[in-house]
């Protein structure tokens, strides 16, 4: 089971690189929560959590649950199946893609 959440924290890493360079995901030191390093998108609270939820239709924990230190931050959970986690990352590619167009 870790070396299957290993695998989909590179999957992130690696979709994130190669799709949405402004996400920076941040490798989790004990858990299967991957923060995404959103800040680079430049968006407010709200705009961000309408491009996860609206654009993207994703259910992702804002930072901001966290405390004002986190905001620019989302979290997402990768413990699940891979296609189902790449189907996710590809949604969200799209709606950052669409912020651009």
């Amino acid at each position: 089971m870790l070396s299957y959440i290993e695998g989909n924290i590179l999957a992130v890493e690696k979709f994130c690189a190669e799709n949405i360079p402004q996400i920076l995901p941040l490798r989790p030191q004990a858990s299967f929560l991957v923060w995404l390093d959103c800040r680079a998108l430049g968006l407010g609270h709200d705009q961000l959590v309408s491009l996860f939820t609206d654009k993207a239709s994703l259910a992702l924990n804002d930072g901001e649950m966290f405390g004002k230190e986190a905001a620019g931050y989302m979290r997402m959970n990768v413990a699940c199946p891979r296609p189902l986690l790449l189907k996710a990352l590809a949604q969200l590619a799209s709606a950052v893609h669409n912020l651009t167009c």
